[in-house]
């Protein structure tokens, strides 16, 4: 993991010493996580941190958030960046449609279900940042940042209101969509392969007559 600096650099050292305290109490995420790179930057979604898969990077906000509370932003995206299998496999019951059929018996709508348990694998690592945090001896301070957390019924009703579940929500579709046209590609792959080679076959029927033919005379 690195910690860049090209500017602010107290900001960032004071970041990664939080980080390194807290590092005994999560090494099992850490090595999840793997190699990851984090810098100040502006966030896309006007958030204080967030994870970026695509770079491998977790980029911190200086204008959304003080240091102590951007340390804790880091740990936080250090654990998400850790769980981005679990997500990928979430995704992955999107795409096969196991989704679908789990939603229908839990009595849910599938989107909001997949949002439901997006929000659940958020809310497992606010808990666990709780902890990894007092681990660190900063209980209470800036960079505790759900230490008011409650359970999680609690938690998913208050991202419905504040409609933190509609990107979720509008990713579950985006998936279907996605899985539906995969599907179309492969059925006219397959379909076309399969009139080629029915072509091929009564091609070289009509020629073997021919010849059978031209014996005759």
């Amino acid at each position: 993991m690195t910690f860049a600096s090209e500017s602010n650099g107290a900001a960032m050292r004071e970041i990664f010493d939080f980080v390194a305290a807290a590092a005994p109490h999560f090494g099992q995420e850490i090595a999840a996580a793997g190699s990851i790179a984090v810098r100040f930057g502006r966030t896309q979604g006007g958030t204080p941190g967030e994870w970026r898969a695509n770079s491998r990077s977790i980029t911190l906000d200086l204008r959304r958030g003080s240091t102590a509370h951007l340390a804790g932003t880091a740990v936080f995206e250090i654990l998400n960046a850790a769980a981005a299998r679990r997500l990928a496999a979430l995704e992955g019951e999107v795409r096969s449609g196991r989704l679908d059929v789990q939603a229908e018996q839990a009595g849910w709508p599938a989107d909001q279900f997949f949002a439901m348990e997006v929000e659940r694998i958020e809310w497992e690592n606010g808990v666990r940042h709780r902890e990894i945090v007092a681990g660190a001896g900063g209980a209470g301070s800036g960079a505790d940042l759900f230490s008011a957390e409650g359970d999680f019924n609690a938690f998913y009703e208050r991202q419905v209101r504040s409609g933190h579940t509609h990107s979720y929500e509008f990713r579950y579709s985006l998936l279907r969509e996605e899985a539906a046209s995969e599907a179309r590609r492969r059925r006219e792959a397959e379909e076309g392969g399969s009139s080629r080679g029915d072509r091929g076959h009564g091609s070289a029927s009509h020629s073997s007559h021919r010849r059978h033919h031209r014996s005759h005379r």
